[in-house]
């Protein structure tokens, strides 16, 4: 007995010593790197669909770092549901091919255009879907966010990006389990350093 106690306590001990290396590495590395980029120039729109936050805390931490306007895609369909009642309700939409009413967002001013969407089984949520294909994209350049609990293709989420929008212009993804991903501030600045808006 007083064995299993001692191996469970090294167990117990060494876990907690991971998560505090993890803490402090994930504190370390997300103030190492500082935004460098320079999109003053660019007039910058970040619209997105958030059901569960994830995605809208992805969304105010680009809006924190590029200093741009932001929106959120509603969609009355989605509001005040469980994750069971959101999954049975997307699950007939998208065998019926639906697309849901959302509010009007105005992009028309901007040419950049940041889109951030939960993956919904591997696609891009209903609501982005509504958003890309009733606006207009035309010389306007999309840079795509994505979160998820799960696998998933980037390449087939920037093609879906690619087709709805009518618009090749379509950068490099970011992509995230979510927003709790450790080392997320310091592969997210990374990222939008990487972009190439010119």
């Amino acid at each position: 007995m007083n064995k299993m106690v001692l191996f469970l306590s090294k167990i117990f001990f060494i876990v907690l010593v991971l998560i505090l290396l993890i803490f402090a590495a994930n504190c370390y590395f997300n103030k190492k790197v500082s935004y460098t980029n320079n999109l003053s120039e660019k007039n910058i729109l970040i619209v997105y669909f958030s059901h569960s936050s994830h995605t809208e805390k992805i969304a105010n931490m680009i809006k924190q770092l590029l200093h741009c306007d932001i929106k959120n895609i509603k969609s009355e369909e989605y509001e005040n549901k469980t994750i069971v009642e959101l999954n049975n309700i997307v699950t007939e939409q998208i065998h019926k091919k639906y697309f849901p009413k959302t509010n009007d967002i105005n992009i028309s001013d901007y040419n950049v255009i940041f889109v951030g969407s939960p993956v919904w089984k591997g696609d891009l949520s209903l609501p982005v879907k509504s958003f890309l294909i009733n606006n207009d994209f035309n010389n306007k350049t999309i840079v795509p966010f994505y979160t998820f609990g799960g696998f998933v293709n980037k390449s087939k989420l920037d093609k879906e990006i690619k087709e709805l929008s009518r618009n090749n212009k379509v950068l490099p993804s970011f992509l995230t389990v979510y927003y709790k991903f450790a080392f997320i501030e310091y592969r997210l600045t990374l990222w939008l350093n990487k972009i190439d808006l010119k």
